[in-house]
């Protein structure tokens, strides 16, 4: 039996067919990464403006915060300037109701937390996100400058009204300061309470610690004005950058 073999003529493709489909297969490729990148470069576009607006909140918010620490501590250092005078009068058990009203006062400070929600989310690594350079230089300086006032600043504070618990305790009757305790604040005490000692030396000693502490106060409240100040900058830069309100 004969077997017929039916030839088929298979025509070889051409070089430039090789070349098309491998254009083809680069185009995709590369239309992919280019979709992929306008996606994500929009995503972080999107990201960095949620950030600007949070940290812009965030700023207002400290600035009101400020203002009402520095008012508390203006008042303070009127409490602690009062109390000098009465300490240094002649007789200060004369006064003894202020004396006690003002000198319980003066271990209570009023300190500043910053609302850092957005820098704390920047400083896990999203600072690349703010692409804006002025941007990022005027909130690096808005946060050492809050750094500062809440670390060293308050600090030094601290040191010095701790070391006016031991006169306290020597000058004054706690049963008298009992009394002053209203729920979060304090009330004058009723009557003219007198001092357990009226000893030159410590009262001399209790007032140069006043003093620091008034020192202390009014360094405390002069930065908060210079964060105030950075912050206004801060928040001009970026509604300057990026068009905020």
């Amino acid at each position: 039996m004969e077997i017929h073999h039916i030839k088929t003529d298979v025509k070889e493709k051409h070089f430039k067919h090789y070349f098309f489909e491998f254009f083809m297969l680069f185009l995709a490729i590369s239309l992919g990464f280019f979709v992929e990148n306008i996606r994500e470069h929009i995503t972080e576009n999107r990201r960095e403006k949620e950030y600007i607006a949070t940290i812009a909140e965030d700023i207002k918010a400290d600035i009101h915060n400020l203002d009402s620490i520095i008012k508390l501590r203006n008042t303070r250092n009127a409490m602690m300037d009062s109390l000098l005078d009465l300490l240094n009068s002649p007789n200060p058990n004369e006064h003894g109701s202020d004396v006690y009203y003002y000198s319980r006062w003066l271990p209570r400070t009023n300190v500043f937390f910053t609302e850092d929600r957005t820098l704390l989310q920047l400083n896990a690594g999203n600072w690349r996100l703010i692409r804006n350079n002025n941007s990022v230089d005027a909130l690096l300086r808005y946060n050492r400058m809050v750094r500062l006032v809440q670390g060293y600043i308050e600090h030094r504070e601290e040191s010095i009204v701790l070391q006016l618990y031991p006169l306290l305790q020597k000058l004054f009757n706690n049963r008298v300061f009992e009394t002053m305790i209203s729920g979060m604040t304090l009330v004058r005490p009723s009557g003219n309470p007198q001092l357990i000692s009226t000893d030159k030396a410590s009262l001399n000693e209790f007032c140069n610690q006043i003093h620091f502490a008034k020192n202390a106060n009014l360094y405390y409240t002069l930065n908060c004005n210079q964060v105030i100040k950075e912050a206004h900058r801060a928040l001009s830069v970026l509604k300057e950058e990026y068009h905020i309100k």
